[in-house]
């Protein structure tokens, strides 16, 4: 699946993802490929974006922000 993690005055994460796991408000999820489309916040934590072949998660921290996945396209504003 695609992943944007983006600021307001820049991009920290442009590319592929197997599962990425989100601080959402209502608790930690995992979107996977194909998962359903949503739209939540987000809350302070790490969000961990896991790409093939590479063992540990890209971790980013996040203090708040929104979460939106559709069509196989996460996007995540920080």
């Amino acid at each position: 699946m695609k992943v944007k993690v983006l600021e307001l005055e820049k991009k920290l994460f442009d590319g592929e993802a197997d599962k990425v796991v989100v601080p959402a408000t209502e608790g930690e999820m995992c979107l996977l490929p194909n998962h359903i489309s949503i739209i939540t916040s987000m809350k302070s934590g790490k969000l961990k974006i896991y790409r093939k072949g590479i063992e540990r998660p890209l971790s980013i921290p996040v203090n708040s922000g929104v979460c939106s996945f559709s069509d196989n396209c996460a996007v995540f504003v920080l």
